[in-house]
């Protein structure tokens, strides 16, 4: 009995450190999987597309006549989206994005997960004011801090010239032994 306590506390706790980060990657790598196969197969509402444009400054741009299919993603203020077609005309790349709600959600939630695991104060305001409370009670914080405006540069630019060496060379004595072969 004591064995199996000791294994599923164990697995309990592996899978607490680097467990729950494994299952969320599979989890993403498997929406991603389904979702390009979606976009791939052209079952996405095109009035759901978000065009992004792009500068460009290449010296030798081949100029691409429509679109082309393309894959890629990104990070967008929490939102992921996700690289469907991109055209190239002259100097400007026009990205046509889809948003990934999916893969946005298990993000959240994954690092909600790890919040949770680890500990880490949530998002609200009693929890905060709390903290503070303890924070403010418990410990007395002098402000001892050391200001950079008080350093004076001039004396700081002449240690650094009086340590730089007068000469580029040193002077040698004699000279190099000589190599025998």
């Amino acid at each position: 009995m004591k064995k199996l306590a000791a294994i599923l506390l164990l697995t309990l706790f592996v899978f607490n450190t680097v467990g729950y980060r494994f299952l969320f990657d599979m989890l993403e790598s498997s929406t991603d999987a389904a979702f390009t196969a979606k976009l791939d197969n052209g079952r996405y509402n095109k009035e759901d597309l978000i065009t992004i444009k792009v500068p460009i400054n290449m010296p030798y741009q081949v100029n691409r006549a429509g679109f082309e299919r393309v894959d890629g993603e990104i990070n967008v203020n929490g939102q992921v989206y996700r690289y469907v077609m991109r055209e190239v005309q002259s100097d400007t790349m026009t990205l046509l994005c889809i948003p990934h709600y999916e893969k946005t959600a298990l993000q959240n939630k994954a690092s909600e997960f790890a919040g949770k695991v680890n500990d880490l104060p949530s998002n609200d305001n009693n929890k905060k004011a709390e903290v503070f409370k303890q924070l403010t009670v418990d410990f007395d914080i002098n402000e001892n801090a050391a200001s950079l405006s008080s350093i004076n540069v001039q004396a700081v630019t002449n240690l650094y010239r009086n340590t730089i060496l007068s000469q580029q060379f040193l002077p040698v004595n004699g000279q190099p032994p000589e190599v025998m072969a």
